[in-house]
C-alpha cells in the first residue's frame, strides 16, 4: 500500500511534468539575470584594476587573478544556463533510498541547475547519483557515492524526455536508458542535432567506460559508429567533475590522428563544460618531448608512407591483357619502424651507447700524486709517485666497478647524461668523505687539487652530440643489418619523431619535466607499438584512455591489427581494463551491411558489429562515362542532398589521397560551394567537405559520397579493405559510390567463400502448423520414425552435403547501370531491395568427419542402462555462466560469459539451434546429419536488466543474465522447458581435445519425456531412469539417427552428437542430457502443439521430407 501511495503522490502525470518544466525554466531565467549582472560587474572590476595596476603592486595582482578566475567560472555558468533554456534536463529517476527510508525524485541534465545553495532543480549527468539512470534497470540496485560507498536503492521509475525550445513534446518510461525507439528517433536527426542529444543517449556499455577510475589504464575496442570519440570526451568531462582535486584541465592530453578530428573535438568539449584541454597529433606530442632540440625552422613533420596511394610496398593493380596483376613500384617498406622489434633494436643501441659512454673502471685515489710542496722554487701540489706502478695497499678506492655497472643496469629509466651527472656527484662525495676521514692528511691545496682532478671524471654536464646525429647513426646500423629504410635529414614522420623522443629521454635528458597525468588517445589503431612503447617510456607517471578499432587500421603495416601487444604493455595492473563497444549507432542497416561486406574481403578476423536497427535509403553505386561527367554527377548529388531539408547538413566527398582530394575540390567548386580543402586548416561543420579517406577518421557526416574507388586505387587486400570500410562507415544517413573505371573488387567482387555461410540468405521452412499435442500413446511416433528412417538411404548423399547460399553476380554492366538509374542499385551488380540467390552444394565431410568409434561405443545400444560411474557428473570449480555481453550476428545471438559462449540461432519460427562452447570461440561447422544450414532472418531480441529475450513468431527464448540459464516459452509466455538455474551447462575435457557435455534440465514431476527409437526400436519413457538415447551401436550403417527426445509439453530436442548420449533423471545424480565426446554442446529445440508438428520439424531438420 505504501509503494502504491508513493506512486500516486510523486507527480508523474503529464500535467505535473509540464509544471515542473515551467518551474525549472523560471529558475533558469532568474539565474541568467543574476549571472549576467555578476559577469558585467566582474568585468568592470577587472577593467578598473587593469587601469590602475602597477607591476610592483602584488596585492592588486592577487585580487586581479582571483577575479579573472571567478569571472571565467561565472561566464561558463551563464553559458550553461543559456543552453538550459531550450532543454534544461533529459531524464528523471524516482527511487527509494533504503538507508534513509526516503523516496527521491531527481531530474538529470547536461549541467546542474540550482534554485539556491541547497535546492537543486536538476542534477548534473556526471554526479554519482545519475549513474543509476544510465546503469541500472528498475528494481533493487545501487550506485557508488564519493568515497566508494554503495548506496542501496529501489529504482521505481526511469523516464526520458523530449524537450525542444522549452516545450515538453513527449516522454518515455523505459527499463534501460534510451530504448531503441527513442534512440532511433535521435539518430535519425542530422549530425549537429545528434551532438546536442549525446548526453541523453549514453548507453550502459558507454557509461561503464566513461565512469572508469582515471587512476588506471583502459583500452577500448569500439566498432565504427560505437561512439568512441564521444565516450572519450565525456570521460574527460566526468573525470574533471568528480576528481577535481587530482585532475585539472592542463593535466590532460588528447592525442588524435589528424587536425580535423582535433578541431572537431575542440568545438564539442565546451558543450560538455570542458575548457583548457591540450590537444595534439601524435607527431606534435613527440615534438613536444624533444623540447629545445626541435627547431621549427630547420626541421619539419611529414606523414608516414602508409598514406601513399598504393599502400604497402607501393603495389598497385594493373590491367595487362585482360588479366589483373599486381605491379610493385619498388618503394621502400618502412613499416618495420612502427613495430616493437624496432623499439627493441633502439633500446639495444642505447644500452650499447651507454655502456661505452660511461667509464666503468674502478676509480682510485693515490695520495702520492697530490703532495703539496716546493719544486724548482715554486710552491704547489705535485705528483710524488715517480710514475711507478702504485702498491694497491697505498690506493684508496673511491668508486667500485661492480657498483658502477650495477647502477647503470638497475636504472634503465635514467638517461645516460643523468647517470653521468649522478656518478660525478657521487665521486665528488666520495672524495669529500675521504677528506673527512683523514682531515689531517690533506692540506687545503691538496684538497683543491684532488677535487679538480676528479671533476667531470665521467663526462661533462650536458650531452654534446646531437640526438639527430645519434638517430642517423642508428638508422645506418639498421641498414647494415639489412633493413631498407630511409635516413631522414630534415623531414621526420611519427616513428622518426618517436625514436628521437626516446633518444632525448634515454640519452640527453637532465631535468624531468612533468607532462600529462592522463592521456586520451583516439583512433589508437593507427599507431604502431613503437609509438606506444616510446610514449610509455617518456611519460610514465600518467594513466591512459586508449580508444580504437583494429578493423579501421588504415595505416597498413604500421598500425595495430590486434590489441594483444598493447594489452601486455598498458594493462599490467589488475585494475586496468579492456572494454568493448559492439553496438554501432551511426549507420543505417543498409550502410552497415554494405560496409561489412567490404570488410569481409580481408583475411583478418573482425570484431562483430551490432547495428541499431534503423533503416534508410539503399546504398547506390553508379558508373559514369568519364571524369567530367562523374564530377558533374557528384556535384548534382551534393546539391540534391543539401536541398533535401535540414537533415543532411554535413556532407563529405571522400577521395583516396590528398592529391586527389585537392583536385576534386577544385573541380567541384565550379558547380557547388566547397569548404576549405586543406586538411590541416579545415574545420568540421555544415557544408560540403572534400577529404582524403585518412582524414575522415573519427568523424561522421550526414551524407557521404565515395569518389571513384577503382581497382587501382583500392586493390583487394587487407589494408585497402579497412581503408574503404572507413570511408563507407562515415555516413549517418546517405551513402553513394560513383566511379568511371573498373570498380574495386572490394565492392564488385563476390564475398570470399569463408564468409558465404554467415551472409547466407533464407531457406524457407516447410509449412509447420500447430495443433493440439497428443503424445499419450507414442506408437504413432515409432511408426513415423520408421517412415523417416526408411528414406535415409535415398537421401544420404544429399544429407552429407552442406546447403549454403551465395548471391548471384550480375556481369552485364549495362543492366547494372540501368538499375542504378532507377535508384535501386546498391553495389556493382548487386541489388539491395531484392537480392537474387542460387543454391550451391559444398562438401563438408572433412570438416564434420565423425570420430572413430571405440570398442565400448560400438557395443552401446539404444535404451541400454549406463554404468554407475557414467552417471556421476564430473567435479569442477565454479562455473560462471552470468552473461557479460551480448552480440547479435547474422548467424544468431551470441551471449558471452566467463565460462564460455552461448549462441542461439533461429532455424525457423519453431526451431532454435543452441550451441555452447567453453572458452571464447564457437566452432564452425554443422553435423552432417543436419540438412538445414540457413538461419531465419525473422527474429529479434531484447535485453533488459535481468534477461535477454530472443523472439521468433512462435518462440520466446529467455536467458537469465545472472545465471545464464535458458527458459523456452511460447510467444504468449507459456513455459515449455527450463534449464536448471543453479547450474545449467558443464563441459569437461575428454580425449582428443573434445569435451564431455552435461545439459542440466528442470523437468516438472507431471511431464513425460520420451527417447525416440529408430527403425523398429520402441521409444523409451525417460523419467525416473537413466538410458542411452543414441543410436551408434544399434545401427551399423553410416547414417545412424541423431538422438531425439519428445515431451508431452509440446517440444522436442535433437542432439547434434556423434558420440554416445544418455539421459539421466535419477534424484541421486540429477536430471541432465550427457554426451561422451563432442567439440561443443550443440542441439536443436523444436516446439509444436501437436506431435506430428514436431515430427515434421524433425524430418525437415534432418532432410527427410
Amino acid at each position: 500500500m505504501g509503494t502504491r501511495q508513493r506512486k500516486e503522490d510523486r507527480a508523474v502525470s503529464r500535467q505535473a511534468e509540464e509544471r515542473y518544466l515551467e518551474q525549472t525554466l523560471d529558475v533558469v531565467k532568474d539565474n541568467l539575470t543574476n549571472y549576467g549582472h555578476e559577469v558585467s560587474r566582474m568585468q568592470d572590476d577587472i577593467d578598473e584594476m587593469l587601469a590602475h595596476y602597477h607591476d610592483n603592486d602584488t596585492e592588486v595582482l592577487t585580487i586581479l587573478n582571483n577575479t579573472v578566475t571567478m569571472h571565467e567560472h561565472m561566464k561558463r555558468a551563464l553559458i550553461r544556463n543559456e543552453k538550459a533554456l531550450t532543454k534544461p534536463y533529459f531524464g528523471r529517476i524516482i527511487f527509494h533510498d533504503e538507508a534513509l527510508d526516503k523516496e527521491e525524485s531527481i531530474y538529470i541534465g547536461r549541467g546542474g541547475i540550482a534554485k539556491d545553495t541547497t535546492h537543486w532543480m536538476v542534477v548534473d549527468w556526471r554526479a554519482p547519483v545519475a549513474n543509476a539512470y544510465y546503469e541500472n534497470g528498475l528494481g533493487k540496485c545501487s550506485y557508488e557515492a564519493p568515497g566508494g560507498k554503495q548506496i542501496r536503492i529501489d529504482l521505481e521509475l526511469k523516464r526520458t524526455y523530449e524537450i525542444e525550445s522549452g516545450k515538453l513534446l513527449d516522454y518515455f518510461d523505459s527499463e534501460v536508458i534510451a530504448n531503441d525507439d527513442l534512440l532511433t528517433k535521435y539518430l535519425a536527426k542530422n549530425k549537429q542535432a545528434v551532438l546536442s542529444e549525446i548526453v541523453a543517449t549514453i548507453q550502459k556499455e558507454q557509461n561503464e567506460i566513461i565512469r572508469k577510475s582515471p587512476y588506471h589504464n583502459i583500452i577500448v575496442q569500439g566498432v565504427a559508429g560505437s561512439g568512441k570519440t564521444t565516450v572519450a570526451m565525456h570521460r574527460i568531462s566526468y573525470i574533471l567533475y568528480n576528481y577535481e582535486e587530482r585532475f585539472k584541465p592542463d593535466d590532460f592530453y588528447i592525442v588524435g590522428s589528424n587536425r580535423i578530428l582535433l578541431n572537431y573535438i575542440t568545438g564539442v568539449l565546451p558543450d560538455l563544460d570542458v575548457y583548457g584541454i591540450r590537444q595534439m597529433t601524435m607527431e606534435q606530442l613527440f615534438v613536444r618531448l624533444l623540447y629545445e632540440d626541435w627547431d621549427d625552422k630547420k626541421y619539419r613533420i611529414k606523414t608516414t608512407d602508409a598514406g601513399r596511394r598504393y599502400g604497402k610496398g607501393g603495389k598497385r593493380e594493373a590491367d595487362t591483357g585482360g588479366k589483373r596483376e599486381v605491379i610493385d613500384n619498388g618503394r621502400r617498406d618502412e613499416s618495420v619502424k612502427g613495430s616493437s622489434i624496432w623499439f627493441r633494436d633502439l633500446e639495444a643501441y642505447c644500452r650499447e651507447l651507454e655502456w661505452n659512454a660511461i667509464s666503468r673502471q674502478s676509480v682510485y685515489l693515490n695520495p702520492k700524486q697530490f703532495v703539496e710542496g716546493i719544486r724548482d722554487g715554486k710552491a704547489g701540489v705535485f705528483d710524488e709517485s715517480g710514475g711507478a706502478d702504485p702498491d694497491m695497499a697505498d690506493l684508496i678506492c673511491l668508486m667500485n666497478r661492480e657498483a658502477v655497472e650495477r647502477y647503470i643496469r638497475e636504472n634503465p629509466m635514467v638517461s645516460v647524461q643523468s647517470k653521468i651527472n649522478m656518478l660525478n656527484t657521487r665521486l665528488r662525495g666520495k672524495v669529500k668523505e675521504e677528506f673527512l676521514k683523514r682531515s689531517i692528511r690533506y692540506t687545503e691545496a691538496e684538497r683543491k687539487a684532488i677535487l679538480k682532478a676528479y671533476r667531470g671524471h665521467y663526462g661533462g654536464k650536458t650531452w654534446k652530440q646531437s640526438i639527430f646525429e645519434l638517430y642517423q647513426d642508428f638508422l645506418r646500423r639498421q641498414t647494415a643489418k639489412g633493413y631498407d629504410v630511409n635516413v631522414p635529414d630534415e623531414a621526420f614522420d611519427v616513428y622518426d619523431l618517436a625514436a628521437l623522443a626516446y633518444l632525448y629521454k634515454r640519452v640527453k635528458e637532465t631535468e624531468v619535466i612533468s607532462e600529462a597525468h592522463h592521456i586520451v588517445i583516439d583512433e589508437a589503431q593507427d599507431f604502431g607499438m613503437m609509438a606506444y612503447l616510446v610514449l610509455k617510456f617518456c611519460i610514465y607517471r600518467c594513466t591512459y584512455t586508449i580508444m580504437g578499432d583494429v578493423s579501421q587500421n588504415i595505416h597498413f603495416g604500421y598500425g595495430l591489427n590486434d590489441w594483444e601487444e598493447l594489452k601486455i604493455l598498458m594493462l599490467a595492473d589488475s585494475m586496468d581494463s579492456f572494454g568493448i563497444l559492439k553496438k554501432s549507432y551511426r549507420n543505417t542497416v543498409e550502410i552497415s551491411d554494405f560496409a561489412t561486406n567490404i570488410l569481409h574481403h580481408g583475411k583478418f578476423s573482425v570484431y562483430p558489429v551490432e547495428p541499431i536497427i534503423r533503416h534508410g535509403s539503399p546504398v547506390t553505386v553508379r558508373r559514369l562515362a568519364d571524369r567530367q561527367t562523374m564530377i558533374r554527377e557528384a556535384a548534382d548529388i551534393c546539391i540534391k542532398w543539401k536541398n533535401s531539408g535540414s537533415r543532411l547538413e554535413t556532407i563529405a566527398v571522400v577521395c583516396r589521397d590528398r592529391e586527389e582530394a585537392a583536385a576534386a575540390a577544385g573541380e567541384l567548386s565550379a558547380y557547388v560551394e566547397v569548404m576549405e580543402s586543406d586538411p590541416e586548416k579545415m574545420q568540421f561543420g555544415s557544408g560540403i567537405m572534400v577529404l582524403p579517406v585518412e582524414y575522415t577518421k573519427g568523424l561522421e557526416f550526414d551524407a557521404v559520397l565515395i569518389l571513384d574507388p577503382t581497382r587501382e586505387k583500392y586493390p583487394v587486400d587487407d589494408g585497402h579493405a579497412k581503408l574503404l570500410y572507413v570511408a563507407a562507415t562515415r555516413a549517418l544517413h546517405e551513402l553513394c559510390v560513383i566511379h568511371t573505371g573498373n570498380l574495386t573488387g572490394l565492392i564488385a567482387d563476390p564475398m570470399p567463400d569463408k564468409h558465404v555461410a554467415r551472409e547466407a540468405g533464407e531457406l524457407r521452412e516447410p509449412g509447420i502448423t500447430r495443433g493440439k499435442p497428443d503424445i499419450g500413446n507414442h506408437a504413432d511416433s515409432r511408426h513415423r520414425m520408421r517412415e523417416l528412417s526408411s528414406t535415409a538411404g535415398a537421401d544420404s548423399d544429399r544429407r552429407r552435403k552442406k546447403v549454403s547460399i551465395v548471391r548471384n553476380q550480375v556481369t552485364d554492366e549495362r543492366a547494372a547501370e540501368k538499375k542504378a538509374d532507377a535508384g535501386t542499385r546498391a553495389a556493382a551488380g548487386r541489388e539491395h531491395g531484392g537480392m537474387s540467390y542460387t543454391l550451391q552444394s559444398v562438401n563438408t565431410s572433412a570438416l564434420n568427419r565423425k570420430p572413430e568409434k571405440t570398442k565400448q561405443e560400438s557395443t552401446i545400444q539404444f535404451g541400454d542402462m549406463p554404468l554407475t560411474e557414467k552417471l556421476r557428473p564430473a567435479g569442477h570449480g565454479k562455473i560462471d555462466l552470468a552473461v557479460k555481453w551480448v552480440v547479435k550476428q547474422q548467424d544468431g545471438l551470441y551471449l558471452h560469459s566467463r565460462y564460455g559462449v552461448l549462441r542461439l540461432s533461429p532455424i525457423g519460427s519453431a526451431i532454435v539451434r543452441v550451441t555452447f562452447a567453453k572458452g571464447g570461440q564457437i566452432l564452425d561447422g554443422i553435423n552432417d546429419r543436419i540438412a538445414v544450414h540457413s538461419v531465419d532472418k525473422r527474429w529479434m531480441y531484447k535485453e533488459s536488466g535481468s534477461t535477454v529475450d530472443l523472439m521468433t513468431d512462435e518462440l520466446l527464448v529467455q536467458v537469465d543474465k545472472g545465471t545464464g540459464a535458458i527458459r523456452y516459452m511460447t510467444r504468449d509466455k507459456k513455459l515449455l522447458l527450463a534449464e536448471q538455474s543453479r547450474e545449467c551447462r558443464q563441459l569437461e575435457s575428454a580425449a582428443d581435445g573434445r569435451f564431455r557435455t552435461w545439459l542440466y534440465l528442470d523437468w516438472p514431476k507431471k511431464e513425460t519425456v520420451y527417447g525416440m527409437g529408430a527403425g523398429d526400436a520402441a521409444g523409451l519413457n525417460l523419467r525416473k531412469t537413466a538410458r542411452y538415447i543414441s543410436h551408434i551401436g544399434s545401427n551399423e550403417k553410416e547414417d545412424f539417427e541423431l538422438p531425439f527426445i519428445l515431451s508431452d509439453q509440446g517440444y522436442g530436442i535433437v542432439l547434434a552428437a556423434d558420440s554416445p548420449v544418455l539421459s539421466c533423471d535419477i534424484p541421486a545424480y540429477g536430471t541432465y542430457l550427457y554426451a561422451e565426446s563432442e567439440r561443443q554442446m550443440d542441439f536443436y529445440f523444436i516446439t509444436g502443439k501437436r506431435q506430428n508438428t514436431i515430427m515434421n520439424a524433425y524430418a525437415y531438420l534432418c532432410g527427410k521430407l
